[in-house]
C-alpha cells in the first residue's frame, strides 16, 4: 500500500494559461496543411492564366521580287524562312523542324535537321523522322507597296508557287 501512496497522477503539460504540447502540434500541423494547400491553389492559379508573349508577327514582308535572284533558294535566318525563285514563280517555306523547331540546314538533296537528324526532301517533303510533318508551305503575296508578304497564318500545299506573271521589269523595282 506503500506504493500506491506515491504514485501520484502524472502532471499536465503547460498550464492554464498556455497552450499543451498536444495542442501545439496540432495545430503547427493543420498551419503548415494550410500553407500547403494555399500554394498548390496559388500554383493551379498561375498555370491558368496564359502568359501572353509579344512574338513576330505571322505576316510580314520579306523584300522586292527583285531581291531574289531567278532560280534561287534564299534563307532568310531572322524570319527562319527560305524564299524559292524559280520559273514558276516565288514560294515561301518554314526553316524550322517540324519535330522540335531546331532550324533545318541546306544539303544537295534537301534539308537536314542537326537537332535529331530529321532529313526532308527539296519541297520541304519529309523523308526521315524523328519528325512527322514535312516543312511548312506559306502563302506568299505582292502587295500594293511592291513587296512580297508572308502570311504563316495560311499555310499552302508543298511546292506551291505563286506570283509567276511578274513580269521583269516589276521584278526589278
Amino acid at each position: 500500500m506503500a506504493e500506491e501512496h506515491d504514485r501520484q497522477p502524472a502532471e499536465q503539460v503547460g498550464d492554464a494559461d498556455g497552450p499543451s504540447r498536444r495542442d501545439f502540434l496540432v495545430g503547427s500541423g493543420r498551419a503548415v496543411l494550410c500553407a500547403c494547400a494555399l500554394g498548390a491553389a496559388a500554383g493551379s492559379l498561375r498555370l491558368a492564366i496564359p502568359r501572353v508573349q509579344d512574338g513576330p508577327p505571322a505576316r510580314f514582308p520579306v523584300g522586292r521580287p527583285g531581291d531574289f535572284q531567278m532560280r534561287t533558294l534564299t534563307w532568310l535566318r531572322e524570319r527562319d524562312l527560305f524564299v524559292l525563285r524559280d520559273e514558276g514563280g516565288f514560294g515561301a517555306m518554314s526553316a524550322r523542324c517540324t519535330h522540335l523547331g531546331c532550324t533545318v540546314r541546306r544539303t544537295a538533296d534537301g534539308f537536314y535537321c542537326p537537332c535529331h537528324g530529321a532529313r526532308f526532301g527539296l519541297a520541304g517533303e519529309l523523308v526521315s523522322g524523328p519528325a512527322r510533318e514535312p516543312l511548312p508551305w506559306y502563302r506568299l503575296s505582292l502587295e500594293p507597296d511592291g513587296k512580297l508578304w508572308v502570311d504563316r497564318r495560311e499555310e499552302v500545299s508543298a511546292g506551291t508557287r505563286s506570283l509567276g506573271e511578274i513580269e521583269a521589269g516589276e521584278a526589278g523595282g
